[in-house]
């Protein structure tokens, strides 16, 4: 089950879910959150390595930034 569907299950939504990218080397960590009061775990990127994707176009990605557009490094 995809962590979407899971928040809509739980009557919850944390994340934003666009856009998708896809890498081939990525370094995830587990991070804990609580959810109606219930503690629950997510996978979160920690770094990226290699071939980062967007629409068939290799991109540079960050880990943190104040909005999305800055999540893409120009």
């Amino acid at each position: 089950m995809g962590l979407k569907i899971e928040q809509r299950l739980l009557n919850n939504e944390f994340t934003e879910d666009e856009p998708k990218i896809f890498s081939t080397g990525v370094y995830l960590v587990p991070m804990k959150i609580k959810v109606e009061g219930k503690e629950k775990f997510i996978w979160v990127a920690e770094e990226f390595e290699d071939d980062t994707s967007l629409n068939e176009k290799n991109i540079s990605v960050r880990v943190i930034s104040n909005n999305i557009e800055e999540l893409f490094n120009k």
